[in-house]
């Protein structure tokens, strides 16, 4: 019999933490439960009174709630960050992203969480909170492999620290259909373009080609400073081989995932590619934020 209790206050949740799971969507813990999974206990942490607010900006940074649901997420950061709302806009179903939460998508640490690769890509940081108080993590370290995260069993991710785009940024998933299905690779990104067309600040995240979604980072020096001549394009794409690393499953072959991987990047740096048949090739707007 799985007991479940609600934390109303940050003070009781550090009290309860090491007791049991936490529960705010709930939507992949739920259906582990129904797979067999024993839960003495769970924390039903979405309805805290001193929890931490479901978006505030402050300078350059906007910190982004954890524990509020998805849709709640993204209606109040109001477009200024493009590539999670992109990312949002394809996760799951409307059902699901009206319970899910940025912290259950971290903390189930599959490779292929949509919410996953825009937030490494704009470098956000994960604060974690626990009983010996908070502590930092890059969100590109949260997780150790598929299911496993550095959150230790006395903390929780409480919010995440995002700064602001300068330039250009978005994310593209690949996969059989626009929602509510799981990617067979996915891309985000963030670049600055000069007046004259050369790249800087790039970064590019991976989701689905590695254990964890990765940071492609000998593929972004071979844009970083450069115009966007046909061979960087296909500097870019090669370095690609390098950054990721998938893997065979039953969704899609590791040769597949290494073709589109380079199909999506040569496409959002406006070179057309053929077009794969039989998939869904998911592309949302570049927006530029002031």
């Amino acid at each position: 019999m799985t007991e479940l209790v609600a934390a109303r206050t940050i003070q009781e949740l550090r009290e309860l933490v090491p007791t049991g799971d936490l529960l705010a969507g709930g939507t992949d813990l739920l259906l582990r439960i129904r797979e067999g999974r024993k839960v003495a206990r769970l924390i039903d942490v979405s309805r805290l009174l001193d929890g931490p607010p479901v978006v505030r900006r402050a300078d350059d940074l906007v910190y982004i709630s954890a524990l509020a649901p998805l849709t709640r997420v993204i209606a109040e950061l109001d477009g200024v960050l493009p590539g999670l709302d992109a990312s949002a806009g394809l996760f799951a179903s409307v059902r699901i992203r009206n319970r899910a939460t940025i912290g259950g998508n971290l903390g189930n640490a599959s490779p292929a969480g949509d919410t996953i690769p825009p937030l490494v890509a704009a470098g956000a940081v994960a604060v974690l909170e626990g009983a010996n108080g908070s502590r930092r993590v890059a969100v590109v370290d949260l997780a150790t492999g598929p299911g496993r995260t550095v959150v230790g069993p006395d903390e929780w991710i409480d919010r995440i620290e995002v700064p602001l785009p300068a330039g250009e940024e978005g994310f593209r998933k690949f996969g059989t259909r626009q929602a509510d299905a799981i990617s067979i690779v996915s891309l985000a990104w963030r670049w600055e373009k000069d007046a004259d067309g050369t790249f800087t600040s790039v970064s590019l995240a991976f989701g689905a080609v590695a254990p964890t979604v990765v940071r492609a980072r000998r593929t972004e020096a071979e844009l970083e400073g450069r115009r966007l001549e046909p061979w960087v394009v296909e500097a870019a794409v090669a370095a690609l081989g390098s950054d990721i690393s998938p893997i065979d499953d039953p969704r899609a072959s590791a040769r597949f995932r290494r073709e589109v991987a380079g199909v999506l990047l040569r496409e959002e740096l406006g070179v057309r590619s053929r077009a794969i048949s039989g998939r869904a090739m998911v592309r949302t707007p570049t927006r530029r934020t002031a």
